[in-house]
Formats: structure tokens, C-alpha cells, sequence
């Protein structure tokens, strides 16, 4: 019996140390497998880190080679922009570039007029059915006149930072429906040529700031440049006698400054000067008369205006930003002054016979030979010193 009952405790006993052994292993089973879950998480976690690692330095490389491209490329680029021989070419060239620096198709570029005072629309890319040239405001006048006046690179969030009165003058005198999202200054030796104006930026798109800075600091020294060289070029073809251009420059010069007239949507007026006395039979005293005539019209006149010999007793003086009013002050000064002027040997003016033509900012479409004949329908006023 006793046997029986020590074999039936071995068993119980087995039983129980088996049951134990059971647990832990079972245990140690579903630790292993928490353990191997977590690994497998591990793993998973490290696997998509590695994948976006990956992802960011192939996206690095790419921009790494977009800037070295760009390094190669800026300078042809700059070469481009500078090698315009007129404005509209360099507004061309200047908004291709920014397309191809920024990958935005919505461009504007607004040109400054010689004052410094006026920005007219001079280029529009991709912007057609908000804005459309003629189209022209002060500077200091809403989002793009501010950066004009300011010299200042800003972005939408930049104008929303100016003070409360600021925002207003720039809201109350804005173009209707249009905002920028990025405006510059084009700007040389303190000088404003214009402001370029970018919407719709994909975000895609790096150091679009510092890009669009380049850019209109290359574009302001082209428009300079261009300055420059209308001047050289009026210069190798001026009139012996007067300094001033001659007759074969004024077709060119009136269509430039009826452009100009149009762009910036401002006053211009054209006076003819014509001095009997410069008609003489000796031909010497003709021209005397007409460099004493030209040369007091030249100390006059503001750098912006423009005479042109037309004849021999003839000067054409074209005055940009001149109403109605401010032509008759000029008319009245001129016959007050030139009858009376003289030089050392006595050869007087004696007289001058004056005509003008005041045009409106709503006349944009008037053409050069529209001008002339309008001016030739005018009648002569003579002045007698």
C-alpha cells in the first residue's frame, strides 16, 4: 500500500514539475516572441528611416546638381540679360530667366520712367487676364510702387507685417485683383529702373528670394547699359552747329517717347521753335543765331527733354510729363527770353515764332505722324524782342 501510494506521489509530483516546466517555458515562449515582435518593429522602423534617408539624400544630390547646373549656367544667363540692346528685349530676356531660375509662368515686370516718379507695366507672362499694359502708377502707389519707393525684396507675408496706416495707403491705392506674391526692386547706383513682380511660386522651387535678387540687379544694370547707349548713340549723330540731334533722329525719338508716353500713362507736350532770323540770307549769321538759339534751349531744358534740329531755323523740343499748363509756362518763358538773346558781337534772335501740342494721357493711341500733323495744323505765334 505504501508503494502505491509513494508511486501516486511521484506522479502528482511529475505531474506538478511538468506543469511548472510547462509554464515557464511557456513564458520564456511569449517573451521570446514579444522579443522577436519587437525586433521585427525595429527593423520595420529602421527599414522605412533607411527608405526616407535614402529619399532625402537623392533629393539632395538632386539639388546639389540643380545648384552646380545653375553655377554653370548663371553667368550665360547674365550674359543674356545684359546683351539686350532695348528695353523690351531685356524685359524679355529678364522674365525667360526668372521662368527658368523660379519654374513660375506668372511674371510682371513694371519699367521705372526717367524720373524715377512713374512704373508702368512694361512685360506680362501668364498674368494676361488680371493685368494688361497700358497700365501705370506712382511709386509709393499700392504692393508694387511701395517696393519701388521702399527698395525692399517682399513677399506677400512682408506687407502684411507693415504698420496698420501703411497697409492702407497700399490697399486704397493697389491695382484692383492683383497682389504679388514676390516683388523686387531693379535697382543700380541708387538708381530705380523697375520692379519685378512673381505669383504663383511652386513650392518645389529654392532660394527664390536670393535667385530674384540676382536677377533684378543684373536686369537694372541692362536697363542702364540701354540708357547709356541711346545716349552714345544720339550723341554720334548730333548736328554740328547746335549739338542737338538731328532731323534724321526725330521719327525715332517720337516714337520712343510716345511709348514711354503710353507706358507710364503721363502728360507730354512737343513745341516747335522756329527763328526767323536763324533763315538769314548770310548764311554765317543764319547759323550763329541758331547756336545762340540752341544753346540757351539746352541750358534750360530738364535732362528728360529732348530738342531735335529739324531745319535750319527749326527745333522740336519733346517735353515728357508736361501738361497743358506746363506747356503754356514754357511757351510764355521762351517768347519772354529768346527775342532778347544776344552774343558778344551783338547778332541778336530778334524774334521767335512759336507753335505747341498738349497730349492727354487718353490719347495712348495717337502715332508720330498723327502728332506731327496735329502740331502742323497748329497756327504760329510770334514773339518780338
Amino acid at each position: 500500500m505504501e508503494i502505491v501510494y509513494g508511486l501516486l506521489g511521484l506522479a502528482i509530483g511529475g505531474a506538478a514539475a511538468w506543469l511548472v516546466c510547462s509554464s515557464r517555458s511557456r513564458t520564456e515562449s511569449d517573451e521570446l516572441s514579444q522579443k522577436l515582435n519587437d525586433v521585427r518593429t525595429e527593423l520595420t522602423s529602421r527599414a522605412h528611416e533607411s527608405k526616407e534617408l535614402t529619399e532625402k539624400i537623392c533629393n539632395l544630390q538632386d539639388e546639389v546638381k540643380k545648384h552646380r547646373d545653375l553655377a554653370v549656367l548663371f553667368p550665360e544667363l547674365v550674359k543674356q540679360i545684359l546683351s539686350a540692346r532695348t528695353s523690351s528685349e531685356a524685359t524679355d530676356y529678364t522674365m525667360r530667366v526668372i521662368n527658368r531660375l523660379t519654374l513660375t509662368d506668372r511674371i510682371a515686370l513694371f519699367l521705372a520712367d526717367r524720373m524715377g516718379k512713374r512704373l508702368g507695366l512694361s512685360g506680362v507672362r501668364g498674368l494676361e487676364g488680371v493685368i494688361s499694359p497700358p497700365l501705370a502708377l506712382n511709386v509709393g502707389e499700392g504692393h508694387v510702387g511701395h517696393v519701388g519707393e521702399t527698395g525692399r525684396i517682399m513677399t506677400r507675408e512682408d506687407f502684411e507685417k507693415e504698420s496698420a496706416l501703411v497697409r492702407k495707403h497700399i490697399e486704397q491705392t493697389a491695382i484692383p485683383g492683383y497682389v504679388p506674391d514676390l516683388a523686387a526692386p531693379m535697382t543700380c547706383q541708387g538708381v530705380l529702373y523697375g520692379v519685378l513682380c512673381l505669383n504663383d511660386i511652386p513650392r518645389s522651387a529654392t532660394l527664390v528670394p536670393e535667385r530674384v535678387r540676382a536677377i533684378a540687379n543684373v536686369s537694372a544694370a541692362a536697363f542702364e547699359n540701354i540708357r547709356l547707349l541711346e545716349r552714345f548713340e544720339t550723341a554720334a549723330d548730333l548736328d554740328m552747329d547746335t549739338g542737338l540731334p538731328g532731323p534724321s533722329q526725330l521719327q525715332q525719338r517720337l516714337e520712343s517717347e510716345l511709348e514711354r508716353f503710353r507706358r507710364f500713362s503721363s502728360p507730354m507736350s512737343v513745341v516747335e521753335v522756329r527763328i526767323p532770323t536763324a533763315a538769314s540770307a548770310d548764311r554765317f549769321l543764319g547759323r550763329e543765331i541758331m547756336r545762340m538759339s540752341a544753346t540757351y534751349l539746352k541750358n534750360t531744358m530738364r535732362n528728360i527733354d529732348i530738342g531735335v534740329k529739324v531745319s535750319a531755323d527749326t527745333i522740336l523740343l519733346l517735353l515728357p510729363g508736361t501738361d497743358e499748363e506746363g506747356c503754356a509756362n514754357v511757351l510764355s518763358r521762351l517768347g519772354q527770353a529768346m527775342p532778347a538773346l544776344s552774343d558778344e558781337e551783338g547778332d541778336r534772335v530778334k524774334a521767335v515764332e512759336l507753335r505747341a501740342i498738349s497730349l492727354d494721357p487718353s490719347e495712348g493711341t495717337i502715332t508720330a505722324d498723327d502728332l506731327m500733323d496735329r502740331l502742323g495744323q497748329r497756327s504760329f505765334t510770334r514773339h518780338d524782342g
